[in-house]
């Protein structure tokens, strides 16, 4: 089997993979390819290597905050460029490699070392970058950051997307190139979640996503586990202004709301504001940064999980976030915004409540309507499970990666 080098621009906490990251390292690990991960730990802190249950993270040291878009743009290239010469350092002793990048940010970089070094590249395109960024840059570097895209699309051995709406997006710039669409239509979306497992393997471009391993979330841990005494509320994840996720805003909403409890985990730049607001509130908790393998139960322990998204950016509409696999899995309703593709799909399956965004009151009016129906609330939670063991797990993902990387050998064979 192959030796995969992945490479990744940031950690989650503790210098760590992020959990589809290490889902999809995990998999590869269990059909035999060996794996390293070459990551950029923008704390500086963390060692430099480190195992895990799928193989090594090799880290590249070098602080840089997540939400400082002009330093990450000057450091980036440090990053790339080092990636290159331990990938060319390990091409003298290993012979079957493939690379493995992940996101945009590193695409430009996989593409030259692919070409450099004749080796085969897989681009894991966890979300619609252009669009992610869309607001914290102007328009015009969005637009060439979608054309660049398109452009590098046609070098990858492998694409993997995550979000339906992202499918569609990346399917349409293979057809159209640089005149494809900035982003889908939730109509394509749609069209892609109804597509069948036989539709994403054996091709070039496959489906892997935020799904869940529902070994991790066990189901007698589900049906055992025991009534809160006050509804938790609960949201664990990136912790920044932008884009809004209406973390603070919340706060505010449930400040004088008896019974309930909001637990926030995560890190960013809102940490300060939320442990001032905690200080002033007797029903806010903030958890600190949560490791991943805590996720899974403390999303079973809540009775709701939050996913407020602001519906201006695209990336948001369209994406079908961690947190709703999370929910699924856990067997527990979700809150979000009735304009997102997550919010109309959610409705649709019945397994959480909408608001709309900005509309706080209804917020409130939505975390009662679950607080005092202790029924809804359980026939939510099931209908959630139920849908993720039967479609939304992560069994199907290993399938999808393992054809993908079969049509990426077979495709080289032809070539060669």
């Amino acid at each position: 089997m192959s030796l995969v080098i992945m490479v990744r621009s940031r950690l989650t906490t503790g210098g760590f993979a992020e959990p589809v990251v290490a889902d999809t390292a995990r998999t590869l690990s269990k059909q035999g390819h060996r794996v390293i991960l070459l990551a950029w730990d923008r704390t500086g802190k963390c060692e430099t290597t480190t195992t895990a249950d799928w193989g090594t993270i090799w880290r590249y040291q070098e602080e840089c905050p997540l939400n400082n878009a002009t330093l990450f743009a000057r450091k980036l290239p440090g990053f790339l460029s080092w990636s290159t010469w331990q990938i060319l350092a390990f091409q003298r002793i290993e012979r079957d490699i493939i690379l493995h990048y992940h996101d945009l940010d590193t695409l430009l970089g996989g593409v030259f070392t692919a070409k450099l070094a004749d080796l085969p590249l897989v681009y894991d395109c966890h979300e619609n970058y252009p669009g992610l960024v869309k607001g914290a840059v102007s328009n015009f570097v969005a637009n060439c950051l979608h054309h660049l895209e398109a452009r590098l699309l046609p070098h990858c051995d492998g694409i993997i997307s995550a979000g339906p709406a992202n499918y569609a997006r990346i399917r349409d710039m293979l057809e159209k190139g640089t005149n494809a669409p900035f982003s889908a239509t939730e109509e394509d979306a749609f069209t892609v979640m109804n597509l069948s497992q036989r539709d994403f393997l054996n091709n070039k471009l496959t489906r892997i996503g935020n799904i869940k391993r529902l070994e991790n979330y066990p189901l007698r841990r589900i049906e055992n586990k025991e009534k809160n005494k006050k509804f938790k509320l609960l949201y664990i994840g990136v912790l920044e202004k932008h884009p809004s996720r209406g973390i603070l805003e919340t706060i505010m909403t449930v400040n004088k709301m008896k019974d309930i409890e909001f637990d926030i985990g995560g890190f960013g730049t809102l940490v300060p504001t939320i442990k001032k607001l905690k200080e002033k509130t007797q029903n806010i908790n903030y958890l600190g940064p949560i490791h991943p393998d805590n996720v899974a139960l403390k999303t079973i322990e809540c009775d709701a999980v939050l996913m407020a998204l602001d519906p201006n950016n695209v990336n948001n509409k369209l994406s079908a976030p961690n947190k709703m696999f999370e929910a699924m899995a856990a067997g527990v309703p979700m809150i979000t915004c009735k304009e997102l593709l997550m919010g109309q799909y959610i409705e649709r399956e019945e397994i959480g409540l909408t608001f709309e965004w900005g509309k706080w009151d209804r917020l409130k009016a939505v975390l009662m309507k679950l607080m005092f129906d202790e029924n809804l609330k359980l026939e939510m939670g099931r209908r959630a499970r139920k849908l993720a063991e039967k479609t939304h797990n992560w069994e199907y993902c290993e399938d999808r990666i393992l054809s993908l990387y079969q049509f990426i050998k077979k495709s080289k064979n032809l070539v060669a």
